[in-house]
Order: C-alpha cells, then sequence, then structure tokens
C-alpha cells in the first residue's frame, strides 16, 4: 500500500514568496475551511466549490488545517496557517500576519462589528471589543472602538468590507 504524503505546511516564507495566482488559491482555500467550520453540516467539496476551488487545491495549500474522518476529509477546531488580514488601527488599515485561526476569527468578528456599527448606527457589538487586542510578530493591535475614529476612517475611505485578507503582510 502507497504511503499518503504528509500536507507541506505554508510558512510565512512561502506565503511571501508565493506568485498571485497561487495566493490566489491560497486565499480560497482558507475561505473553503473558514465556510465550513461555519456550516459543519456543509461537505468540504460543496464547501470548495462555494469558494471557487477544488479538493486538491485545498489539501496543496492548507493540508494541515484538514482532517481525515471516517475515510472523509474534514477540516480540525483550529489550525496555524499564516493570513495577512486587514487591521483597522487609529492611522488607518493596516497588514497583520495571524497564525492562529481563533485570531483571525476574532479579527473577522470585529470587522463585522465595525460594519454594523457604520451600516446601523449600533454600537452594541463594538463594545465587545473595548479594551481588547491582539498580538502579531512581537506587536501588539488594539482594536478600534472609539465611534468618532471609525466614522472617520470610513469617511477617509480607509475601511474595506470587500475581502478580510491582506494582499500581503506588512514586514
Amino acid at each position: 500500500m502507497p504511503r499518503r504524503k504528509r500536507p507541506k505546511k505554508v510558512s510565512k516564507i512561502h506565503l511571501k514568496a508565493m506568485t498571485k495566482r497561487q495566493n490566489d488559491a491560497y486565499r480560497r482555500s482558507l475561505d473553503t475551511v473558514a465556510l465550513k467550520r461555519r456550516n459543519p453540516h456543509l461537505s468540504l467539496t460543496k464547501a470548495a466549490t462555494s469558494s471557487g476551488t477544488t479538493l486538491t487545491t485545498i489539501r496543496k495549500y492548507v493540508g494541515s488545517a484538514l482532517d481525515v474522518r471516517s475515510g472523509r476529509f474534514d477540516v480540525k477546531p483550529t489550525d496555524r496557517l499564516p493570513r495577512p488580514m486587514r487591521m483597522l488601527t487609529p492611522a488607518g488599515e493596516i497588514s497583520v500576519l495571524t497564525t492562529s485561526s481563533r485570531t483571525a476569527s476574532q479579527i473577522g468578528h470585529y470587522n463585522n462589528a465595525v460594519r454594523a456599527f457604520l451600516i446601523t448606527g449600533d454600537e452594541s457589538s463594538l463594545q465587545l471589543f473595548e479594551g481588547l487586542s491582539i498580538r502579531s510578530d512581537g506587536k501588539t493591535y488594539a482594536f478600534v472602538t472609539d465611534r468618532t475614529t471609525l466614522n472617520r476612517l470610513a469617511r477617509a475611505g480607509a475601511v474595506h468590507f470587500l475581502d478580510i485578507y491582506a494582499s500581503e503582510p506588512e514586514s
């Protein structure tokens, strides 16, 4: 019986060396993993199709986030894949590199809270992030919850909701 190859782990170095096409495939693979975590009843193949990718591409780029259960691929509850994420600071939007799926989820929930505040004016979801911060590459980034600052950033065009992933991490 042939041995199964271990999936390659994408590191920060590999992430910087990726072409635009590889980076796009990696982001779609990350989207698939996130979609599958949000909808556990969804098959990985259907989640991949929804994200515009294939199971082969997912195994290639985020194979370390997958697990085989009952002969089927499923996603692990957490992973350590590097993700360049968009993060708001009082000076504007920056790119932070996180290697924790939990931190990435926290940034995603924060961005949803900011979107809800800017669209509806509802501050309740922002209150959950007051005084909280994340760490990335030895630096601490606090979540911006000041309503005046968020409105100023939105008027300046510094808030983007189309893609949570940044194009490339800042060094």
